[in-house]
C-alpha cells in the first residue's frame, strides 16, 4: 500500500457514500483514502459555518499527517473552498521546517471552486444564488439543491438519479458566506479536474479556476457531469492516480 493516502472534501448537499466506487478503486491501485463528512451538510439546526467544516477537515488531516502520511486532497465543489482553508500549515514544506513527519503534498481541485483569500462562494457569484439553490423560506438558514440530479449527475440511469436524489442533504446557508483564508496554490503542487458537461459548475469557470491553480500542464479533463465519481468512478480513480505519480 502506498504511502499516499487520498482525503476528500465533499461538495455541499452530498453524503460520503458518493466517493465509495472511487475509493474502491483507489484501494485496488493501492490507495488509502477517507472520506470525512463537513458538519455544515444536514446540520440542524442549520447554524454550521464554512470554518466549522475547515476545522473538521483540518482535524482529519492533521491525524494522518501525523502519522507521517503524504496527503494528497481532493476538493470537489465547495469542498475546494473548504480544503483551500483547512491545508494551511499542514503542507509538505511547512511540515519539514518545523520537524514534523507528513504533510500534504498535493490538492486536486475536481470542478471545484478555488477562491482568492478573502473571497467567499456567495461574492464569487456576484451575491446571488444560483438558480437551482433554493433557499427555504422562511426558515431562511436552510439552503437545497433543487432538482440535484439535472444539474449534478445528468449522466446516470435515472434509477441511480433517483438514489441519490433522495440521499441529498440541505447545507447551511452560512457557508456561502465565509471567506477563504489560505491560497494552496502559492505553496504546494495543485492540479484541477475539469468536467466538460457540467450543469452546476459551469466548465467556463472551471476554465478560471485551473488557469489560476494548476495551468495547462496540470489541468485534467473528463466527459462528465458535476459527478464523476457517480458516472465514471474507474476513470475518475485512474486519473487520480495519474495526478498522484
Amino acid at each position: 500500500m502506498s504511502n499516499k493516502t487520498f482525503v476528500f472534501s465533499l461538495g455541499a448537499w452530498v453524503v460520503p457514500s458518493v466517493f465509495d466506487a472511487t475509493r474502491s478503486h483507489l484501494k485496488s491501485l493501492g490507495f488509502s483514502s477517507a472520506c470525512p463528512a463537513h458538519p455544515a451538510i444536514g446540520a440542524e439546526p442549520p447554524s454550521m459555518t464554512l470554518e466549522d467544516d475547515t476545522e473538521s477537515l483540518r482535524g482529519v488531516l492533521t491525524a494522518y499527517v501525523d502519522e507521517g502520511r503524504d496527503v494528497i486532497v481532493v476538493a470537489h465543489s465547495y469542498g475546494g473552498v473548504v480544503a483551500s482553508s483547512a491545508v494551511e500549515g499542514l503542507t509538505k514544506t511547512a511540515r519539514t521546517d518545523a520537524g514534523k513527519p507528513g504533510g500534504v503534498i498535493k490538492v486536486i481541485y475536481l470542478a471545484a471552486f478555488a477562491l482568492d483569500k478573502g473571497q467567499s462562494l456567495l461574492g464569487m457569484l456576484g451575491g446571488n444564488y444560483l438558480p437551482w439553490m433554493k433557499v427555504e423560506r422562511p426558515k431562511g438558514d436552510y439552503v437545497h439543491a433543487d432538482g440535484a440530479g439535472d444539474v449534478g449527475w445528468q449522466d446516470i440511469p435515472h434509477e441511480s438519479q433517483e438514489k441519490w436524489n433522495s440521499l441529498t442533504l440541505h447545507t447551511s446557508r452560512e457557508v456561502f458566506s465565509g471567506e477563504s483564508t489560505f491560497e494552496p496554490w502559492r505553496d504546494i503542487p495543485c492540479s484541477y479536474i475539469l468536467c466538460e458537461n457540467d450543469r452546476a459548475l459551469p466548465p467556463p469557470f472551471q476554465e478560471l479556476f485551473a488557469s489560476k491553480v494548476a495551468g495547462p500542464e496540470n489541468t485534467y479533463r473528463l466527459p462528465s457531469s458535476h459527478s464523476p465519481f457517480l458516472s465514471m468512478p474507474d476513470r475518475l480513480a485512474e486519473t487520480l492516480r495519474k495526478v498522484a505519480v
